[in-house]
């Protein structure tokens, strides 16, 4: 997810209306005529415990930068500790390629390596979150790596193998085996512009070529992934939590890619009423049974500075740590009854107290700590109440 406002203008631009149903529902989209609306078939079934997960990403950064973070007024030494002890199963880590060391997105291969040995010793499982970019990667920004500007669709896709194997036994090196990975971030356009840029409306990149570029690079990013770590589950993610319609339409165009879960972001100030995620996941259930659904990415703003306090102040959710209690303890109420809906991840739940000058700093006032005093927020203890 970038962090700045750009995919707020995306997701309201390209949102579709639709009706509510509740669990259980069976609801009617329009399917694209070119695709299937079945699901492929497969052999898996749903596990018996549900992961609590949180994207902690910009922990090492901010550790390193001293950053502060507090329970009862007592400072935090371990971090991914205080969340596995208190029922947070899993990690997320997002990598880049060849980032900018010194900025917000600063996630390479050994950074991540470092971060996911501190997450596992701390007893937590490892959700990789390959952005296939130099940068942030989102709905409306999915640029190529530097390295592979010039590589044409056939060459581009053989990379994404490459890279895709080459880390992932890099980790293994390391004694680091993810459970879960993201082939791509929010990928609901596509990935590798324009190479890769695909849409299930717009007429200019809605395409054969464009779909058989893109499902390519899919298909060979899944491949190096089931070879290398054949027991994890592959996850295609979006960010269509509260837009059905292009949700269904966008994963009948995959249906052939060899993945387990259908990742979905949900932010109630970008994709709508809790009303809407029932609705979108109501209408994937239906198309595809045998597919886990996951949420990604969610958070909400705890005070008046939040990047998004205008739209999220609405409803029955303030932008105040009651607020943003509410909204989770909402959002796992609406979640637990699907039995299908495996996941759910807080992005960015570390941010916290750190220097106003650490070029590592991103100011969203929608942490899980108070990043005026780095004491934990009410909303933290809610959010494994997901894994119950």
């Amino acid at each position: 997810m970038k962090w700045y406002k750009l995919l707020s203008v995306i997701a309201v631009s390209c949102c579709i209306a639709c009706t509510p149903n509740e669990p259980g529902d069976n609801g009617n989209e329009n399917n694209d005529n070119n695709s299937s609306n079945t699901d492929t078939p497969g052999t898996s079934t749903l596990p018996e415990t549900r992961l609590v997960g949180a994207d902690l990403s910009q922990w090492k950064a901010y550790h390193d930068d001293h950053a502060e973070w507090y329970s009862n007024g007592k400072a935090i030494d371990n971090l991914p500790a205080f969340f596995a002890d208190n029922g947070y199963s899993i990690a997320r880590l997002r990598l880049f390629v060849n980032p900018d060391l010194n900025s917000t997105a600063c996630q390479d291969l050994q950074y991540v390596i470092e971060s996911a040995r501190a997450m596992r010793d701390a007893g937590m499982s490892i959700c990789l979150d390959f952005h296939y970019s130099d940068t942030w990667a989102d709905p409306g920004r999915q640029d190529k790596p530097t390295a592979w500007q010039s590589l044409d669709a056939v060459e581009l896709a053989h990379r994404v193998y490459q890279y895709t194997q080459e880390t992932l036994l890099a980790l293994q090196a390391e004694n680091i085996v993810p459970t879960h990975i993201q082939i791509g971030n929010e990928i609901t356009a596509g990935m590798l512009w324009d190479t890769g840029r695909v849409g299930v409306w717009d007429e200019s990149y809605n395409t054969p070529r464009q779909w058989s570029n893109f499902t390519s690079l899919l298909s060979n990013a899944a491949k190096a992934c089931r070879e290398v770590c054949p027991d994890a589950k592959i996850i295609i993610h979006t960010d269509r939590g509260g837009d059905s319609a292009t949700a269904v339409r966008y994963y009948n165009k995959v249906a052939n890619i060899d993945y387990d879960v259908i990742g979905l972001s949900y932010y109630p100030y970008w994709h709508g009423p809790l009303s809407q995620l029932s609705n979108t996941i109501n209408q994937l259930s239906t198309h595809y049974p045998s597919k886990e659904i996951m949420i990604m990415e969610t958070g909400f703003g705890y005070n008046q500075w939040s990047d998004d306090s205008a739209s999220t102040s609405y409803g029955n959710y303030a932008s105040t740590p009651e607020g943003q209690k509410k909204m989770l303890t909402d959002l796992v109420a609406t979640l637990k009854p699907y039995k299908n809906v495996t996941g759910l991840f807080y992005w960015f739940p570390e941010e916290t107290l750190i220097d106003w000058r650490s070029t590592y700093r991103i100011d969203l006032n929608r942490g899980l700590f108070d990043k005026e005093t780095g004491e934990v927020l009410p909303a933290f203890y809610t959010l494994p109440q997901f894994g119950k």
